[in-house]
């Protein structure tokens, strides 16, 4: 990385980028189980 960041920064950089990361792994865990169980009865 070129930018001289806090430590500070760093983390709550790095804590955003992890929270994101749930976000989206959640909604497609979500969005691929509703898939499998709703899609062979539709």
């Amino acid at each position: 990385m070129a930018e001289n960041l806090s430590r500070d920064d760093e983390q709550r950089g790095t804590r955003k980028v992890l929270k994101w990361g749930v976000v989206i792994a959640t909604v497609l865990f979500v969005v691929l189980l509703a898939i499998f169980v709703l899609g062979p009865r539709v």
